[in-house]
């Protein structure tokens, strides 16, 4: 009880949570409903709101560009990045006009590029892609970025990649 109250204190909550017109702690935000971080969000001078989504596990980043507009929440993209040592690397992008966004959706493509990537770089090594074995594998990744952060077995070792992350959105 005594680490929580030590971890709670004032200043905790004023750097996470604000008063109005004071700055929040440059720190991303986790959100549970879309297993994701939110990063870089704005409000466009036509009143239309984009925020960026990044999701990720031991073997990728997923990202999702989001917009806003009235009462409907559209995809605008999603890019897929494999690590490369320490970095990550961009190896597949794809863009969308007006479609809204849906979660099964977003898993699907998801999939789908991770699939796409996986099958390339077989072909340009002169293998021949077994598609049902690539799909599945490409159906567990994508599963294994959607584990909660907040979960008491995600992998601690990935929080080392969060300072990348924020580089993505920049």
């Amino acid at each position: 009880m005594a680490t929580f109250e030590k971890a709670m204190t004032k200043d905790l909550f004023d750097n996470l949570l604000p008063t109005y017109g004071n700055t929040r702690k440059a720190v991303p935000a986790w959100d549970e409903g879309q297993k994701m971080f939110l990063l870089g969000n704005y409000e466009s001078s036509s009143g239309n709101y984009y925020y960026e989504g990044i999701r990720f596990c031991d073997r990728i980043v997923i990202k999702e560009k989001v917009s806003l507009w009235n009462t409907w929440t559209y995809l605008n993209s999603i890019e897929v990045y494999a690590f490369n040592g320490t970095r990550l690397e961009l190896v597949q992008k794809c863009d969308y006009n007006k479609v809204f966004r849906n979660e099964e959706f977003v898993r699907s493509e998801s999939e789908r590029m991770i699939s796409d990537y996986v099958k390339g770089c077989l072909k340009a090594q002169g293998e021949l892609p077994d598609e049902e074995q690539i799909r599945l594998e490409a159906h567990k990744v994508v599963d294994g970025s959607y584990k909660s952060f907040l979960s008491p077995d995600f992998n601690k070792q990935l929080t080392r990649i969060l300072p990348q992350l924020k580089a993505l959105n920049a």
